[in-house]
């Protein structure tokens, strides 16, 4: 076979991966417990008919953080070419940070007490309470 036979031939039969899409949400300040979920699909001639790993995804998320919740999420897809116009796949994947409720606290904060003394003003010096 000739060299052009060779190259068209590796051509079709090597695979590649591409980064479709990136997001993120802000990420918290406390970055202690990180979660992350990954979906994959597997498509025949690139057609999906369900896109149902990405629903689960967010069910595996939710049950790694059960006492608080998930951010800074950041989600990436990858489409995979396996086999071109063949077989294709897509991955995508989740990671972010369960961050607990802060604990509340049982005593009340202190309030303020006005006092009785006369008030002033800024503006005019005019005082309430006071006699002119």
């Amino acid at each position: 076979m000739n060299k052009s036979t060779w190259l068209l031939l590796s051509l079709l039969c090597s695979g590649c991966v591409h980064m479709r899409s990136i997001s993120t949400t802000s990420i918290p300040v406390e970055r202690d417990h990180a979660v992350e979920s990954t979906g994959y699909r597997f498509l025949f001639l690139m057609i999906n008919f369900k896109n149902d790993y990405v629903n689960e995804m967010t069910k595996d998320l939710a049950q790694q953080c059960p006492d608080g919740r998930v951010e800074g999420i950041l989600t990436k897809q990858e489409d995979i070419m396996y086999f071109p116009l063949f077989a294709h796949a897509v991955r995508v994947s989740a990671t972010g940070f369960c961050v607990k409720p802060p604990v509340a606290t049982a005593t009340p904060p202190p309030t303020a007490v006005p006092s009785a003394k006369a008030e002033t003003t800024p503006d005019n010096g005019f005082q309430f309470g006071a006699e002119q």
